[in-house]
C-alpha cells in the first residue's frame, strides 16, 4: 500500500491487496473500514476522512476525491456478480465491476451506498441511508432508494454551475458566447459529410445542434441525466445518451471523428485517461480526435473554476494524448490528433 504524509489508519483497518491500493495525504481512516480491490484499485485523494465500518470493495476501480467524509457504515461498490445464465449458481457466475468516483468535496452520510458506475459530482452531498445507482452532477444534495436530487448547494445568481459550466443558450450569460462559437468553428473545419461523429460530453446540445448538419450521423452523450433530458427536447430528431465517459457504450472503432470539448478539466486525472482510451478504442483507424481544454499557464496555478478538477499544462495534455500521431496543441486549449 501507498500512502502519503500524516495518514492515521486504525490497526483495526482491513486492507487486502495492498499493492492495489494508494492512500494520499492528511487521511483518517478509522476502525473497522474494509479495503478490498479484488484485482481492481482503491485509489483515496488528500484530507480525506472514512469513518467506522465502512465497506469499499474496488474491482472495477474507485477513486475518492479531495476533502471527501464518508460516514460511518457506508457501502462502496464497484463490482456485481452476474446472473444471466440461470442454470448456473449465482456465485459461481463472472464478477464484473466498471468502477466508481467522488469527484471530491462530498459527503456520504452514515449507512448510504454508492452502486457500482456510479460517478459523483464534485461537492454533491449524500443523506444517510440511501442508495446510489446512477451518476448526479456537482454541487447537488441527494438522498433516498434510489436517490434523487433533493436540491442544489450552491445556485444563486452570482454562480450556477449549469449556465457557469455548460452553456446553455439563452441562460449563460453573453460574455460566455464567444468561447463557444469559437469552439463550434474549431470543431467545424475538420467535419465532413461522411462523418460519423461522438461528442463526448455534449451537455444541453448547443454545440451538437449546430455540429450537426455537417456529418452524416452524430451521437451525443453525457453523464448528466439533466442535461441530456434538455438535449433531447431542444433537438428531439438527434440521438443523445445518458453515457460515462470513461465507459463509452459502443463498439470497437465506431467513429471517424469524437469531440471532446471543455471535458477534461472536469475529470480527475485517472479518469480522464480513462476517457482518452476510450475515445481511442471507439475511433476508426485514422479517425480524429478534436477537443479543448484550459491550458495551465504555470506548474502552480490554481483551477480557475471550483468545478474544474484538474487542469493541464501543454506538456502534461500532450503525454496524456500521446497515443495519437499528428498531435496539435494550439492557442486557447484546442487540440486535434489522428489515431494511427
Amino acid at each position: 500500500m501507498k500512502s502519503g504524509r500524516n495518514c492515521q489508519v486504525s490497526s483495526k483497518t482491513i486492507i487486502m491487496e495492498t499493492s492495489n491500493i494508494y492512500i494520499g495525504d492528511n487521511v483518517i481512516i478509522r476502525e473497522g473500514v474494509v479495503f478490498r480491490p479484488e484485482g481492481g484499485f482503491i485509489w483515496v485523494g488528500n484530507n480525506v476522512v472514512i469513518n467506522h465500518y465502512t465497506v469499499i470493495h474496488g474491482k472495477g476501480g474507485v477513486e475518492i476525491g479531495d476533502w471527501t467524509i464518508i460516514g460511518p457504515g457506508c457501502g462502496i461498490f464497484a463490482q456485481n456478480p452476474s446472473f444471466h445464465d440461470f442454470d448456473r449458481p449465482i456465485a459461481l457466475q463472472e464478477n464484473i465491476g466498471v468502477g466508481i468516483t467522488l469527484m471530491g468535496d462530498n459527503w456520504l452520510g452514515a449507512r448510504s451506498v454508492i452502486l457500482d458506475g456510479v460517478t459523483l459530482g464534485k461537492g454533491t452531498v449524500v443523506g444517510a441511508g440511501s442508495v446510489v445507482t446512477r451518476s448526479f452532477p456537482m454541487g447537488k444534495v441527494i438522498c433516498g432508494n434510489p436517490a434523487r436530487i433533493l436540491k442544489s448547494r450552491r445556485d444563486s445568481d452570482q454562480w450556477i454551475f449549469e449556465t457557469s459550466e455548460r452553456y446553455i443558450d439563452g441562460k449563460t450569460p453573453e460574455a460566455y458566447k464567444p468561447y463557444v462559437e469559437m469552439r463550434i468553428k474549431f470543431g467545424a473545419a475538420f467535419l465532413t459529410p461522411k462523418d460519423v461523429v461522438l461528442d463526448v460530453g455534449c451537455g444541453d446540445g448547443y454545440v451538437s445542434g449546430k455540429l450537426r448538419p455537417m456529418c452524416a450521423y452524430y451521437i451525443g452523450v453525457d453523464y448528466s441525466e439533466e442535461a441530456i433530458q434538455a438535449a433531447s427536447q431542444k433537438h428531439p430528431a438527434m440521438d443523445f445518451r445518458v453515457m460515462s465517459c470513461t465507459d463509452l457504450k459502443f463498439g470497437d472503432e465506431a467513429f471517424s471523428k469524437v469531440i471532446c470539448f471543455e471535458v477534461l478539466e472536469h475529470l480527475t486525472r485517472l479518469q480522464a485517461k480513462k476517457t482518452i482510451n476510450e475515445i481511442f478504442r471507439v475511433l476508426k483507424k485514422g479517425g480524429l480526435l478534436i477537443g479543448s481544454t484550459p491550458i495551465r499557464k504555470t506548474a502552480r496555478s490554481s483551477p480557475r473554476s471550483y468545478a474544474h478538477i484538474y487542469e493541464y499544462s501543454e506538456v502534461e495534455l500532450a503525454e496524456i494524448l500521446a497515443g495519437f500521431r499528428d498531435l496539435k496543441i494550439f492557442s486557447e486549449g484546442f487540440f486535434c490528433g489522428r489515431k494511427p
